[in-house]
């Protein structure tokens, strides 16, 4: 497995370029919410939404993935969205780091079409089930950053790469299989717990759940499918291989069959194997004259008549037709 890399061609070097472009925008400029806005909402009774978008802001209202705005205002953009926001320069890095590492061989081997469907299908399957648990816990917490998706491919990668060493916490050496199951875990544990507030756990387990779901059904069918065409090539290279030790164990019996003749014409005793040779020969004459070609159709050098399933019955009526 190649070590990750820079490829300017790469859809994950396009993915990171593209969170960290947005991060900065949210970060570098600032985008006021219009004393308009805030009215129009308060007119139209949507004094909560209203008191949300005042609080966390415009492009936190508009993008991130927030249960009431999806539910009042019909912003399911938002399931998409979401994906490409982080809340701070850590939360960012880790994100676009974990994206690299482990998504850069899953993009070598699925291609960049398959793991780009792979990375959107699993955040946006995250951001439906986080947008059912938040509504029924508070609509109006958002949530932002990859790190649904970054689940989901932490998960494929231990799939697909099982014995791959990955040291945990930069730390603990595990190998991947176990990877996803051990963050799955603590994501479990920090929900039950209600530890580290803030942090969107649920939606991390949600991305476990879908990049599995995703993966059985998508990606191990098409793998399989590929496998599957292994026993038919290695059909076909045993048959490859067995054509050659046919053609060389033919070509063994010519010069053997050609030696006893002539040692037959110098009057020369055969020894014991020459003479089984001779009569496993005559054997196959006797079982095959019926169906073996003319004599004049027989060529003992010829590479069409050493395929020929009567050969060594031919063989024998050549020698015998040359003492």
């Amino acid at each position: 497995m190649r070590r990750p890399g820079f490829d300017i061609k790469s859809i994950i070097i396009a993915i990171i370029i593209i969170n960290v472009v947005i991060f900065f925008l949210t970060q570098l400029n600032s985008f006021p919410i219009t004393q308009r806005l805030l009215n129009n909402l308060v007119l139209k009774d949507k004094l909560t939404i209203a008191l949300a978008v005042k609080r966390y802001g415009l492009l936190i209202s508009l993008f991130s993935l927030f249960p009431v705005m999806i539910r009042e205002m019909g912003w399911i953009w938002q399931f998409f969205s979401y994906m490409f926001l982080h809340g701070s320069f850590l939360h960012l890095f880790f994100n676009m780091y974990a994206l690299l590492l482990f998504g850069r061989p899953l993009e070598e081997r699925w291609g960049w079409k398959e793991f780009l469907f792979f990375y959107l299908a699993t955040g946006i399957g995250a951001g439906i089930v986080t947008y059912f648990w938040n509504m029924a816990r508070n609509p109006f917490i958002p949530t932002i950053g990859a790190s649904g998706a970054i689940f989901g491919i932490i998960l494929a990668f231990g799939l697909e790469f099982p014995e791959t060493i990955l040291l945990l916490f930069f730390i603990i050496p595990v190998r991947a299989r176990y990877a996803a199951l051990i963050f799955g875990g603590i994501e479990l544990v920090m929900i039950i717990t209600g530890k580290m507030q803030g942090i969107g756990h649920f939606t991390h387990l949600a991305g476990l759940f879908f990049g599995y779901i995703y993966y059985i059904l998508r990606i191990r069918g098409s793998y399989g499918k590929r496998q599957s065409m292994f026993p038919r090539r290695l059909k076909e290279v045993i048959s490859e291989k067995k054509a050659v030790h046919v053609k060389a164990r033919k070509e063994q019996v010519v010069q053997k069959a050609l030696m006893i003749r002539d040692k037959i014409r110098m009057g020369d005793n055969l020894s014991s194997p020459e003479v089984l040779f001779l009569n496993r020969l005559r054997d196959a004459y006797n079982q095959n004259k019926t169906t073996i070609c003319t004599v004049d159709e027989f060529n003992i050098t010829s590479e069409f008549c050493k395929k020929c399933d009567d050969f060594f019955a031919c063989v024998y009526r050549y020698i015998i037709q040359q003492l």
